[in-house]
């Protein structure tokens, strides 16, 4: 008497288990894509040929789309790090921005208190009417520098005192801006040496 063959059990297919590792490794962008490719490609062959692996198939499409779905997100999150430390020209700044390396004409790099930096925002104040004519370089910072002298005493109690280790500096617009229209002028906090760490002492 013959005993009965067992079954052989269907094999697995190989292009569901590449969408499975190809899904899972989706953090390098086109592994993501070809994961899901993938995976619809097996589910289509394992419905034809009856192998198995359909589960493996499943799931690279899964892993595929998380990361085919979380990596635009953590790029966006991380544009809107670097355009919250980005160049900008002082002007651009606010009071309480700290910033790096501002010199007039050119961009200040915004960064964040907590970390080492050049200087702090202390004011901004519109220096002159939209049509005066731009009155030359050492007359618009000594008109930037005054002006900033005199906004001392609102903001520490009522004197001009600087606090030691720091100086005011102002940053008036170059001609460029000025033609433009742009006649804000910026109050910087700035230590006399080195540099400083934190938000700006009241």
């Amino acid at each position: 008497m013959t005993e009965p063959q067992s079954a052989v059990p269907a094999k697995r297919d190989g292009v569901a288990v590449a969408s499975l590792i190809s899904g899972v490794l989706g953090f390098f962008g086109i592994t993501a894509l070809l994961g899901i490719a993938l995976g619809i490609a097996a589910l289509v062959r394992i419905h034809r040929t009856g192998e198995r692996g359909r589960g493996l198939a499943i799931g690279g499409i899964a892993a595929g789309a998380v990361w085919a779905l979380a990596l635009p997100i953590a790029a966006i999150v991380l544009l809107a790090s670097l355009l919250s430390a980005s160049n900008a020209p002082i002007a651009a700044l606010q009071v309480d921005n700290c910033y790096n390396t501002a010199r007039p004409g050119h961009d200040a790099a915004r960064v964040p208190c907590e970390d080492e930096h050049d200087g702090v925002v202390l004011d901004a104040f519109t220096m002159a009417d939209p049509q005066a004519s731009y009155p030359g370089d050492q007359e618009v910072k000594t008109a930037a520098d005054r002006s900033c002298r005199l906004r001392m005493a609102s903001l520490f109690g009522g004197g001009v005192t600087i606090p030691p280790g720091l100086v005011l500096v102002g940053y008036a617009p170059d001609e460029d801006a000025w033609t433009a229209g742009a006649r804000v002028a910026t109050c910087g906090l700035q230590a006399s040496s080195g540099r400083l760490t934190g938000p700006l002492p009241r």
